[in-house]
């Protein structure tokens, strides 16, 4: 038998010489000709594992790759709401919360821009809730909605994706689509759509079925499409803006839709302020 030393000092003679020309991580050998050569150039000094190498360099990339899909997801977030909206009236675009144009005795309506901005700035810092605007036509409820929704999508701090959806004419958008097969805006876009972005506005809810007296009911078309969305958006910040009363909208649209449309919502009311694009005509 060795002794005891001599093995001792054969065993660490071997792994000095491994040590020396290999990898322990890849067991591949450290200084390939081509490998040598590029470190002599730079003039490191130092040698490493080509794998090891690769390895690194792949880490990089790979981070790299990820804060730029990253800010291409953030601009899609912020694009959506100018990209993507449906607004016939291409004024709302302008809307802001310091361009809400108040009289001195319009209280409530001041009161109202208030709880809206305090509200964009509760959903941008990551509470979930939804929100009615009810009042009649010209008060500004799509007005203040847009607002919210600008404040909102330029928080860059915290991005949130966010959509103005003028109801009425999504649905005109759809019916089109059945006659053209190259339309892009089909009913299966306009779900998936309405379903993922982080804060939507339903404006003007109940204007697709008619004047604020009709008898009539949503159609199997509009329960469907309204069903598929408020489905999907439970965690997700819902506002409706509409000129009908509560008891209205329980007659036109079925219970579970405006239930969840209900669930944890904050209710914005205009009672006493007045149309602002009202006309005066002088007869």
């Amino acid at each position: 038998m060795q002794a005891i030393g001599t093995v001792i000092q054969e065993t660490m003679a071997t792994r000095l010489t491994w040590a020396s020309e290999y990898c322990f991580k890849h067991d591949e050998k450290k200084f390939p000709a081509g490998i040598q050569m590029l470190e002599r150039v730079k003039g490191s000094g130092e040698f490493e594992c080509p794998m090891c190498f690769r390895e690194a360099n792949n880490k990089v990339l790979e981070q790299e790759y990820s804060e730029l899909k990253q800010a291409q997801e953030q601009l899609a977030k912020f694009n959506t709401l100018s990209k993507r909206s449906v607004v016939p009236d291409k004024t709302i675009l302008n809307a802001r919360f310091n361009t809400y144009h108040l009289k001195e005795e319009e209280h409530e309506a001041r009161t109202n821009a208030r709880l809206m901005a305090q509200y964009a700035d509760e959903i941008s810092n990551g509470q979930v809730f939804n929100i009615f605007l009810n009042g009649t036509p010209g008060v500004g409820k799509s007005h203040l909605s847009y607002s919210l929704l600008h404040r909102i999508n330029n928080n860059s701090d915290k991005m949130k994706s966010c959509l103005f959806i003028d109801f009425d004419q999504m649905l005109r958008e759809i019916r089109a689509s059945y006659d053209n097969p190259d339309s892009l805006y089909t009913e299966f876009y306009f779900v998936k759509l309405l379903s993922e972005v982080d804060v939507l506005v339903l404006d003007d809810l109940g204007a697709e079925i008619g004047n604020e007296h009709t008898t009539k009911k949503a159609s199997d078309f509009i329960g469907r499409i309204l069903r598929a969305v408020t489905n999907a958006r439970q965690d997700k910040v819902t506002i409706v803006t509409t000129n009908l009363s509560g008891a209205k909208l329980n007659s036109i649209y079925d219970h579970k839709t405006l239930s969840r449309l209900n669930k944890n919502a904050r209710v914005i009311k205009f009672v006493e302020t007045k149309d602002k694009r009202r006309v005066d005509f002088g007869f």
